[in-house]
């Protein structure tokens, strides 16, 4: 299933735009697997490599502007809802994934 059709169904995902060489995003890493652990049935987390997934990266830059690493993306029924360019910690990226799941 290619990444945009995932995107429309009923889960909310949470797309990080990385990098491996990126340390802002091995720092984004950990909060994004606390992320997680406290929404497990509610936010899919969906990481995207921007070196090897190339066709992926290049698709949602055309559309939403992947403009560096890392970048995160929230949809719900493939409706875009909130990006972010660079590090969001840890409990701001809760409340804002808070604020859409009610």
């Amino acid at each position: 299933m290619d990444l945009l059709d995932k995107i429309q169904g009923n889960n909310f995902y949470l797309i990080d735009f990385y990098a491996n060489w990126c340390a802002p995003c091995q720092l984004q890493l950990q909060f994004l697997e606390n992320l997680k652990e406290k929404f497990p049935d509610n936010v899919e987390i969906i990481k995207i490599d921007v070196d090897k997934e190339k066709v992926s990266t290049i698709q949602f830059d055309a559309m939403y502007q992947v403009n560096g690493v890392p970048t995160l993306m929230l949809f719900h029924q493939g409706k875009l809802l909130w990006k972010h360019y660079g590090v969001k910690f840890e409990d701001d990226l809760q409340e804002i994934v808070k604020q859409f799941l009610i």
